[in-house]
């Protein structure tokens, strides 16, 4: 900042404002523009329900319910199994196009909900969601 001496106004400072004001447009500018070029987020089609409403004869994705505690930790359907090995021979056995959801409970531990994601990336599933049980 520049300060001058006003000859006549007897030893006052006078301080430019020029390059106050034009910060001040430019940020008032960029804000202006910044705000009206972005698209708000309640525009933006959902992937899950653009990928719904595409066909109304694509299948169901497969659930793996996983559970802690002492019983079998994974569940497909109406097998039970233990083990992520077990897991992996049942899903190999099921059709991929459909996707595979992974539906961790409560008791279930993060290495559990991890294995059965493992498990379906092993049998060749290309789409694997995980969702908490409710």
């Amino acid at each position: 900042m520049r300060f001058a001496r006003g000859g006549r106004r007897g030893g006052r400072i006078v301080l430019s404002m020029t390059s106050m004001i034009d910060a001040t447009f430019l940020l008032l500018a960029y804000f202006i523009f910044t705000t009206g070029v972005e698209r708000r987020e309640e525009q933006l089609a959902a992937a899950l329900a653009a990928r719904a409403a595409s066909t109304a004869t694509e299948l169901r994705p497969q659930v793996i319910e996983v559970r802690g505690g002492t019983a079998a930790a994974f569940t497909v359907g109406s097998n039970a199994v233990a083990t992520r090995d077990e897991l992996r021979s049942i899903l190999e056995r099921l059709p991929k196009e459909a996707g595979l959801l992974v539906r961790g409970h409560d008791s279930a531990s993060v290495a559990s909900v991890a294995a059965a994601m493992q498990a379906a990336s092993d049998a060749g599933f290309g789409e694997v969601a995980y969702a908490p049980a409710r």
